[in-house]
C-alpha cells in the first residue's frame, strides 16, 4: 500500500532522460517516495530555494561542463546540511573536487557501478526507517517503461489502496503495448511485482556501461523464454549504427579466447586438425567451426613465416573469434564470401541483412577497440580487412594488394581456407591451393601461399 502521506521528497538532476529514469525506477522501488526530475543545476536551483520541505536525498549527475556546478554544489553545502547528496561522476575536475573537500554529507557515486551503488547508499541512509518500501507491487513510470525493449512480464494498474488488475502479460508483445492509451487516462506509472523490478535492476546493471556510452539507448530486457538466437541477438547491441556488447557477453567471449589459445598452444599438425574437424563436422555450429579453423590455421602459417611472438599470435586469436561475431547466429550471412555471393542473394535477403553482412568487418574492429583492451595494438586491422581481395574486389574498403597488411593477408588466406573447407563437398588442401594460386599471386599474399605448400607436407 502506497503511503501518500509519509512519502519523502527526492531530487534526481541529470541532463539525461534515461538516466532521470533509471534514477528515479531505482529510488522509488527501494522507497516510499516522491521523486521530483530536473535536468538542470539552474532548475535544480529555482527548485530548491522555492521549496519548503527539504529532500530527503539529491542525486545529482554531475556535468563538468555546466556553468553553474559551482553555483548548485555551494548551494547545497549552504542549505542543505542535513540531505544526503550522492553525485554521480565519471571524471571530476579538481575544482569540483575542492568544492566537496570535507563535506560528509556528499558521496561520490562511479556511474559505471550504477544502479548497485546507489541502492547501498540509499540502504545505508534510510536504514531501519518507515521510508523503506515493502510493497509487493512497484510502480514504474510509463515514460521510463517506454525506453525498455520488451520487458515481457506482468505489468498492472493500481485501482484502489492495495488492489492491482493484471493489464498485460508476459506472453503478450511489448512492442504493442499502448502506453499512450494509459497516458490518456492520466496514469504515470504502471505496477510490476517485486521480483519483476529487481530485475529490471539487475539487467540495468548489466548494461549500464554500454548505456554510458551511447545515445538513444534502449535498454534490451532478456527473458529467459527466450530462444538462443534470440538471446545472442540482445547482446549485440546495434546503437546509433554501432554495436556494442554487455559486460556479461564480454567475459563470455574473453573466455573464449582463453580457451582457443590453449588449443594453439598445443601445436597439432594440420593433417591432425582437418581430420578432427571432418570427424567432428556435425558437432559444431558453422560460426565455431570457423573461428577454430581460421585460428589454427592462420597460427601454423605465421610459425611457418617465423611471426610468432606473443602479440602476433595474440592479434590472430582475437581477430579469428570477434571478426565474425555479429553474424554468429546468421549462418546464411556467415557463409557468404564476397560481395558476388553477395550479389545473387539480394533478392532473398531483407535490406537490413544485408546492411549487417556489409557492416560486420567495421562492426568487428570498432568492438575489438572499446572492448577488449588486451588485444594487441592493430588486431582491429586484421578484422576490418579479413574480407579484402589483393585485386581490390573486395569489402568494405575496396584495398589492393600494396595496400593490405602482410598478417592481414595471412588472415585473410586462413579465412578463406576455413570458408572453403567447411562448404566444399570434398575439400582438400592441395586442391585449396591449386585455386589460390592466381587469386593471390600479388605481393604479400605469394609468401602466405608458399607457407601453405609446406605445412601440407
Amino acid at each position: 500500500m502506497e503511503q501518500t502521506s509519509t512519502k519523502v521528497p527526492f531530487l534526481v538532476v541529470s541532463e539525461s532522460p534515461y538516466m532521470r529514469g533509471i534514477l528515479k525506477f531505482v529510488l522509488e522501488t527501494l522507497l516510499v517516495t516522491e521523486v521530483t526530475e530536473l535536468e538542470s543545476e539552474e532548475k535544480a536551483l529555482l527548485f530548491l530555494k522555492n521549496l519548503i520541505q527539504v529532500p530527503s536525498m539529491i542525486v545529482y549527475d554531475y556535468t563538468p561542463n555546466s556553468y553553474l556546478v559551482e553555483d548548485f554544489i555551494t548551494h547545497l553545502k549552504e542549505t542543505s546540511k542535513k540531505v544526503r547528496i550522492a553525485i554521480l561522476v565519471e571524471e571530476i575536475r579538481e575544482e569540483g573536487r575542492e568544492l566537496l573537500k570535507d563535506t560528509t554529507q556528499m558521496v561520490l557515486l562511479n556511474e559505471e557501478s550504477l544502479p548497485m551503488s546507489l541502492i547501498e547508499e540509499a540502504k545505508k541512509t534510510f536504514h531501519n526507517s518507515p521510508y523503506l518500501n515493502e510493497s509487493e507491487y512497484c510502480r514504474i513510470d510509463i515514460d521510463f517503461l517506454s525506453i525498455l525493449d520488451g520487458i515481457n512480464k506482468d505489468l498492472y494498474i493500481r485501482i484502489g489502496a492495495d488492489k492491482h488488475v493484471k493489464v498485460f502479460t508476459e506472453q503478450d508483445d511489448t512492442s504493442t503495448l499502448d502506453l499512450k492509451k494509459y497516458r490518456d487516462k492520466g496514469m504515470q506509472y504502471l505496477y510490476v511485482k517485486r521480483d519483476t523490478a529487481t530485475w529490471v535492476i539487475d539487467q540495468i546493471q548489466r548494461q549500464i556501461n554500454i548505456f554510458l556510452k551511447a545515445n538513444n539507448f534502449r535498454f534490451i530486457l532478456r527473458g529467459a523464454g527466450d530462444s538462443p538466437e534470440k538471446r545472442f541477438e540482445q547482446k549485440l547491441l546495434r546503437i546509433d549504427e554501432e554495436v556494442h556488447v554487455d559486460l556479461e557477453f564480454k567475459q563470455t567471449i574473453d573466455k573464449a579466447i582463453e580457451n582457443v589459445r590453449a588449443i594453439v598452444e598445443k601445436e597439432k599438425k594440420v593433417e591432425q586438425i582437418l581430420t578432427s574437424f571432418r570427424q567432428n563436422n556435425k558437432a559444431y555450429a558453422f560460426f565455431t567451426q570457423k573461428m577454430n579453423l581460421t585460428c589454427l590455421i592462420s597460427c601454423i602459417l605465421s610459425k611457418h613465416l617465423e611471426w610468432s611472438s606473443k602479440t602476433t599470435i595474440d592479434k590472430l586469436i582475437y581477430a579469428s573469434v570477434i571478426s565474425d561475431l555479429t553474424l554468429a547466429v546468421r549462418p546464411e550471412l556467415l557463409k557468404i564470401q564476397n560481395l558476388n555471393d553477395l550479389e545473387k542473394l539480394k533478392p532473398q535477403m531483407s535490406e537490413d541483412d544485408q546492411k549487417i553482412f556489409l557492416s560486420h568487418p567495421k562492426d568487428a574492429a570498432n568492438l575489438i577497440k572499446r572492448y577488449f583492451s588486451a588485444a594487441p595494438p592493430d588486431t582491429d586491422v586484421l578484422a576490418i580487412q579479413h574480407h579484402e581481395l589483393p585485386d581490390g574486389s573486395g569489402f568494405p574498403l575496396g584495398l589492393k594488394a600494396e595496400k593490405i597488411s602482410p598478417l592481414s593477408a595471412l588472415f585473410i588466406v586462413s579465412s578463406q581456407f576455413a570458408h572453403y573447407y567447411l562448404t566444399d563437398d570434398d575439400p582438400s588442401l592441395d586442391e585449396f591451393i591449386l585455386r589460390s594460386q592466381a587469386k593471390f599471386d600479388y605481393v604479400n599474399f605469394r609468401k602466405v601461399i608458399k607457407a601453405l605448400e609446406k605445412i601440407r607436407r
